[in-house]
């Protein structure tokens, strides 16, 4: 509990991306120096730590639940892991978006290929992976000072800008990115035998593979515990693959991040002409817009628009008969 005999709350962005994965809070109980709370989906079950000073963990039987929270707090921006109350809050980086930050990707000389994803959590749109080569200091340096950083610390109009800017000072021959629509999403998980993160390996080895001339390392943020094992399965990466929770902080996996960022944003602009109206980013406001979609189109353009494997389809198609009646 914190001063005032309230519970420390879940922080918004965590409870955003819960309600997209369509889990749900089930109980919650003081803990020594916070809040632990009982997130549930269908039969999984974990646990959710939320201590004083903005730090969550998690904890219970391994299933793709517990990857969720696992991969929100390995995700999460330094100054949101370490400071606050957890209600969502955190520092700004000192120092602009054209300048080094506290938080900026530190420097490294070593060639190699960054990766990273956007979507994967996000109910509407489509899973997208990037790759960025990065040949030697001087590149490293140039990324360094467009300011790039992990997507998920700037606005949308920085996310496109800097993706603009990335493109031209590293050439299209150094980056890849790939866009799987719902659609395909939905049959290249179901081909990876409906493991996402294994979907994920599959694509960041595909990625990696096309850019590994002339670098020693590919650097990837790591999507859960099997990362590097998922990536190396395909047998088509001869570099070493090195797989680690924040690894924006390296500037190839920080410009990864905001190609995927924006390319995701440029999809989901596609999906919202489609569909005859704006559909929400993130996770924000997601089962209203799903409900229309599905209620003007039906199952077969829900699937144009979302990961229907996701739990809160049910939600959706639920909710839409009742809007009927």
């Amino acid at each position: 509990m914190n001063g005032t005999g309230e519970p420390y709350t879940i922080p918004l962005d965590l409870r955003e991306r819960l309600e997209a994965a369509g889990a749900e809070v089930s109980g919650a109980r003081p803990i020594d120096h916070g809040t632990q709370y009982v997130v549930v989906r269908g039969s999984e079950k974990a646990t959710l730590n939320v201590f004083s000073t903005g730090r969550v963990s998690e904890g219970g039987k391994e299933s793709s639940l517990l990857a969720v929270l696992r991969d929100y707090r390995t995700s999460r921006p330094a100054a949101k892991r370490g400071k606050g109350r957890g209600t969502g809050g955190s520092s700004r980086s000192r120092g602009g978006s054209g300048g080094r930050t506290e938080n900026s990707p530190v420097p490294s000389p070593v060639p190699r290929v960054g990766t990273d994803e956007a979507g994967k959590g996000e109910y509407l749109g489509p899973l997208v992976v990037a790759g960025v080569r990065v040949t030697g200091p001087e590149a490293d340096g140039a990324l360094r000072s467009l300011g790039v950083r992990d997507s998920k610390d700037l606005s949308l109009t920085e996310t496109r800008r800097l993706a603009r800017e990335v493109t031209e000072l590293l050439g299209e021959e150094n980056l890849r990115v790939v866009s799987l629509a719902p659609r395909e999403y939905e049959r290249r998980r179901e081909a990876a035998g409906s493991n996402v993160n294994r979907l994920l390996g599959e694509l960041n080895a595909e990625i990696i593979a096309e850019l590994q001339d002339e670098v020693e390392v590919a650097v990837v943020d790591a999507f859960g515990v099997k990362a590097r094992e998922y990536v190396e399965a395909s047998g088509a990466v001869r570099v070493r693959v090195e797989a680690r929770p924040r690894a924006e902080d390296d500037a190839a996996v920080a410009a990864a991040s905001i190609l995927a960022r924006a390319r995701y944003l440029e999809e989901m602009d596609r999906l919202s002409e489609k569909v005859g109206f704006e559909l929400p980013r993130g996770s924000t406001h997601v089962l209203p817009a799903a409900r229309r979609v599905y209620l003007e189109g039906g199952e077969e353009r829900l699937r144009d628009v979302a990961k229907v494997h996701f739990s809160i389809t049910d939600k959706v198609t639920d909710g839409a008969a009742g809007d009927e009646r």
